[in-house]
């Protein structure tokens, strides 16, 4: 009883900071967006709020400023269950990747990161003159 409201009030505390300090994203044009857009159209990311990992790779996200659907296994059953019949194991962060009718499973958060960081992160000149602003 006493760890579950500890676990609360530290999310609570976590959700707080989060939201008082959102990390910077990543400027992209209108072209670039839309671009960005249809390639994450087939991606999922199935997190539980209370998850640091999940948390770490849902700032990464907004920071990288891409447009991922996030499932949610705390809150929704139909996300549980589409999870367990999918990857057969309830696990968070999981991203499911969808290409060319093919689904990639990442499940640990330091490949997740990984993986969209190669995938989306601004290269070169370009990158650094978006990030400097």
């Amino acid at each position: 009883m006493i760890k579950l409201t500890i676990r609360k009030a530290v999310d609570s505390i976590l959700n707080l900071l989060d939201s008082l300090c959102p990390p910077q994203p990543i400027l992209r044009s209108e072209e670039e967006s839309r671009k960005l857009a249809k390639a994450t159209s087939g991606i999922a990311l199935y997190d539980y709020k209370g998850c640091v990992a999940s948390r770490r790779t849902r700032r990464e996200i907004r920071r990288l400023n891409i447009d991922i659907e996030r499932r949610d296994i705390g809150k929704c059953s139909i996300h549980q269950d589409k999870l367990l019949a999918e990857y057969g194991k309830l696990k968070a962060p999981c991203l499911r990747i969808e290409e060319k009718g093919e689904v990639q499973w990442i499940d640990k958060p330091e490949k997740i990161l990984f993986y969209l960081r190669e995938r989306f992160e601004v290269h070169g000149a370009q990158g650094a003159r978006q990030n400097s602003t």
